[in-house]
């Protein structure tokens, strides 16, 4: 038998011994300190919430971790490893959802996490800004006593720093000799201009004049003062010895030489500070910022005078934070009587921003969770005990310990100030827009909609749905010119524009009526124009350009998000002129609706005689209008749409009544649409078609307004408000 068949032998009985245990080991811990699918439901179900099932019955799992894993089965998350748990339902208590960052926990669940609630306020903001620093020189208030000419310094009048000196004092005296011979230069040049005015050649006469000016120039350029120039023309002499004054009152700071050095031109002597007014210099820190402005008065206080307090005026505020300590200086400038203030003093300083005559809404500091530029808050749903709504909003300055809100609060709601992080992770374990992941809701309902696109695929334009409100989809479409607009501005690098039309489009969103919207639909709308509000509220506020890059690229992943939910490009693209008009004739055209209007509005107001007025003029305008400059396929539309519009004037100028009248009304009307449409006006204002169901015997008409507050003009007062707007046709200019 060979050497390799007897390791065989014993070989295989050990490895069968391994398998044996292994599995033995396995199939008791599995049973015994494992769990089954089973029983992590009946676990998740003791804590009081309720697993999601799919179509087909099944629990679906996640991870805890990446709440985007959905899986039909228990095992470990693919990216994390981790174990899946039961997703939970969002759990609406059978209510609808008003916000897909919606949640419902039971009482157990919300006494567990400690929840705690305060309502929105307007208050009065009072904030007391506390800073630290100290007393410094006022650098436009110092002056140096420096060497003029180079020289030796035989005297110093000012022996030691700290002495008090006034202005035009002596403080040193130097022997220089080129100060001696500039002297003896403007002398000789004294003389000479002096023998020489007898002098009957005027041109030797002007040269020794300009000699002695030069002369003199040149000493004022030493150092030397008028009067001692006039002292050296006086005597004659040559001084050996020239004083230097002090060019200012205040304290000697610093003395630079002794007597018996010798100096370069240029060298400082002494240096003088002015301390009648100081410097105080603060370190404020970042989030305090807001609270002080240029010119602001800011109260301190020094450990050498306690109970004193002293004011000064803020006049700079560094650009710059100091990335050490997060701070920036703040200098006061300050007027220092008596010369209390000493350079070097420590002080405390306190800025009481008591300005606010308006009050502010405000909502505690524990409120918000706030992750780089987003700010989220967790609302109670009013009449929904245990719901809570989660809610982006734009935070202005920290006040104390508030918040005060720019856009996205109403006063009186309730915000969660405790447990709100425990609400955004049960959030985000259900796969619902949170702090971490504001992206994941929408992302289900484009899925569940079957667009399967990429949310960064735009080449794939999403189709708009028909279901929507009409009047819904035409102000989206109005809507994506507001956005391209936005775009076109702010790629211009337009400060003072961008900003303009970022308020332009935070007006065009509330214009966007959503309140017809129903399910996924509704949640999407409120989710992705809350964002966009938002944008815009920050974007009308940039005070620089880097700032505006970054918020435009925001606002521009957003859109992109709300297009491939409503295909608003689509959208867009079909509420475009098919058949663009001239300009001009869009011009003529306008006069007619604005009489057409007109007309309305007397119909509406039951007074025949205005509308037969503004009928003469509606003819007045049609009979102005060229349209020989219309291409073939505008022309055909014009003449259709004109056909009605005769008809209509054809049975007003035929009425008796105003029955008759209101008769011609609806083919005027059919026509005008027609002719808005597709040929465009030009009008301020924007056009709205508005259907009435019970006008001639409910089979209904439809006519044009300029506002979407309806005036039925096929009824008058008797039914004045009869009807609904089906959709927007122009937007305003």
């Amino acid at each position: 038998m060979s050497k390799f068949t007897n390791i065989k032998k014993i070989l295989i009985p050990v490895i069968l011994v391994g398998i044996i245990a292994f599995a033995a080991g396995y199939y008791f811990s599995g049973s015994q300190g494992g769990h089954t699918e089973k029983d992590l439901v009946a676990e998740h179900e003791d804590h009081g919430l309720e697993a999601t099932v799919n179509e087909k019955g099944e629990v679906v799992w996640t991870c805890s971790m990446h709440p985007q894993i959905q899986l039909p089965e228990p095992g470990k998350c693919p990216l994390c490893f981790m174990d899946l748990i039961p997703l939970e339902k969002g759990g609406e208590s059978g209510d609808e959802a008003v916000s897909l960052r919606q949640i419902s926990l039971t009482s157990s669940a919300r006494k567990l996490a400690g929840i705690a609630t305060t309502p929105v306020t307007r208050q009065s903001i009072n904030v007391e800004t506390r800073m630290l620093g100290k007393v410094d020189y006022d650098e436009t208030r110092m002056g140096t006593i420096t060497a003029w000419t180079g020289g030796r310094i035989d005297k110093l009048y000012i022996d030691y720093t700290g002495s008090s000196v006034r202005k035009g004092q002596a403080m040193a005296s130097i022997y220089s000799p080129e100060l001696l011979t500039a002297q003896a230069e403007l002398i000789q040049s004294v003389k000479a201009k002096s023998a020489l005015k007898g002098s009957s050649l005027q041109v030797v006469k002007d040269t020794a004049a300009r000699t002695e000016k030069a002369a003199r120039e040149k000493l004022r350029l030493l150092g030397l003062s008028k009067s001692q120039i006039a002292t050296i023309v006086k005597r004659g002499k040559a001084a050996e010895h020239i004083t230097l004054y002090s060019p200012m009152s205040g304290i000697v700071i610093k003395k630079d030489v002794v007597e018996g050095v010798y100096l370069k031109t240029g060298t400082p002597i002494y240096t003088i500070a002015d301390l009648s007014r100081v410097w105080v210099i603060l370190e404020a820190y970042e989030s305090d910022l807001p609270w002080i402005k240029m010119d602001m008065k800011v109260s301190f206080s020094t450990e050498a005078y306690p109970g004193q307090s002293f004011e000064g005026k803020v006049v700079y505020i560094d650009p710059v934070v100091n990335e050490k300590t997060r701070t920036v200086r703040v200098r006061l400038e300050v007027p220092n009587k008596g010369l209390k203030l000493k350079p070097g003093m420590f002080v405390r300083a306190v800025n009481k921003d008591e300005k606010q005559a308006e009050t502010e809404l405000v909502i505690p500091a524990s409120a918000p969770l706030i992750t780089g530029k987003r700010a989220v808050v967790y609302i109670a749903v009013p009449g929904k005990e245990g719901v809570f709504e989660g809610r982006e909003i734009v935070l202005g300055p920290k006040a104390g310990d508030f918040y005060v809100v720019k856009y996205g609060l109403n006063e009186g709601e309730e915000v969660v100030t405790k447990g709100n992080f425990k609400i955004d992770s049960a959030i985000q374990i259900i796969a619902k827009p949170s702090m971490m992941n504001p992206e994941s809701g929408v992302k289900t309902i484009i899925h569940d909609h079957g667009d399967h696109a990429a949310m960064d695929d735009m080449k794939q334009t999403k189709q708009p749905d028909n279901t929507l409100p009409p009047i819904f989809n035409s102000k989206l479409g109005f809507l994506k010119r507001d956005f391209d607009s936005l775009m076109e501005t702010a790629n211009s690098g337009n400060l003072e524009n961008s900003r303009k039309q970022f308020s332009a489009l935070f007006e065009s969103i509330g214009k966007v009526d959503g309140s017809g919207l129903k399910g996924d639909a509704s949640l999407a709308w409120k989710e992705l124009s809350m964002l966009l509000r938002n944008d815009a509220v920050l974007g009308s506020g940039v005070k620089d350009m880097h700032r505006l890059k970054s918020i435009v690229a925001e606002t521009s992943a957003h859109f992109k998000r709300l297009d491939l939910t409503f295909g608003v490009s689509a959208l867009a693209e079909k509420s475009a002129n098919k058949s663009e008009a001239p300009e001009a004739f869009q011009t003529q055209l306008g006069k007619v609706f604005n009489a057409y209007t007109a007309f309305s509005e007397a119909l509406a107001a039951d007074n025949l005689a205005n509308a037969q007025k503004q009928a003469a003029l509606i003819a007045e305008e049609l009979k102005k209008i060229d349209h020989t400059a219309l291409s073939s396929d505008a022309h055909k539309v014009w003449m259709d749409a004109l056909k009605n519009i005769n008809d209509g004037m054809s049975a007003i100028r035929g009425a008796k009544d105003i029955v008759g009248v209101r008769a011609g009304l609806e083919p005027l009307s059919y026509g005008m649409i027609d002719t808005v449409e597709k040929l465009g006006i030009k009008s301020a204002k924007p056009v709205y078609e508005v259907f009435c169901p019970m006008a001639f015997d409910f089979k209904g008409a439809k006519w044009l307004q300029s506002d979407e507050d309806i005036r039925n003009p096929y009824f008058g007062e008797a039914m004045l408000q009869c009807g609904e707007v089906e959709r927007q046709i122009k937007a305003g200019e």
